[in-house]
């Protein structure tokens, strides 16, 4: 009968790791771990919350956070991107009650078929949580969908110098001589709070926003995603 499932793999190469997390159609989340180029060892599979009319797109939106997490920590290379795939294991009956000795036990053949039969193109995880609701017959939760950015004319001006340099590999920084301070770069942003604590004048706050605000932008341009320290 087979099984029908969504999910991914994210890699952390300077430590040398990989994670996998499998979401199946009766909303059992799966997980995987070990070293890159070895089968991952399955960890305990989630379970829906019990009872819950909706499990699917419950674990969807739990899936969504795991692979945020994920990338947070270090797993910043897409193995498998994620993706929906069609399985020949049959998934194992979830129990009325899945939790305690009927919690659900690792499935280590789902997880191997998975990364043997996911595609290695590119693919996000809208899209694939998209096909997943739709092969399984379910209607997709709408997602808002953010307005476009502004337009090159409706830049403030200091916030366009603040892009220049931020796109050139400067730093923005507070000015100096007080104790509380802040530093933007293309990879983070910094505060230095004072011993104390310190108000910032209606200038050094205009400063701080402009920088914020260029920070921001710079993060959607092609080729970044680091995200604040």
């Amino acid at each position: 009968m087979g099984t029908t499932v969504v999910g991914f793999r994210l890699g952390w190469d300077r430590k040398g790791r990989q994670a996998t997390v499998v979401l199946t159609q009766a909303g059992v989340l799966h997980h995987g771990s070990g070293l890159l180029g070895m089968s991952p060892r399955p960890a305990r599979p989630q379970a829906p919350t019990a009872p819950d009319p909706h499990p699917v797109p419950r674990q969807a939106a739990t899936l969504r956070r795991v692979y945020a997490g994920l990338v947070q920590q270090g797993y910043g290379r897409e193995l498998i991107p994620p993706v929906c795939v069609r399985l020949d294991t049959d998934e194992r009956p979830l129990h009325p009650r899945p939790w305690g000795e009927h919690a659900p036990r690792a499935h280590p053949e789902l997880i191997a078929e998975f990364t043997g039969a996911a595609p290695s193109g590119p693919g996000t995880l809208d899209d694939a949580l998209t096909a997943f609701y739709a092969a399984i017959g379910l209607t997709p939760r709408t997602r808002t969908t953010a307005p476009p950015p502004p337009g090159p004319a409706a830049v403030p001006p200091a916030v366009r110098r603040a892009l220049g340099a931020l796109a050139e590999g400067r730093t923005l920084a507070s000015r100096p001589g007080r104790g509380t301070g802040w530093s933007v770069t293309g990879a983070g942003v910094r505060l230095h709070p004072g011993p104390g604590g310190e108000d910032l004048t209606h200038r050094e706050v205009a400063e701080l926003q402009a920088a914020l605000t260029a920070w921001l932008r710079h993060q959607r341009g092609p080729g970044t995603g680091a995200g604040a320290r």
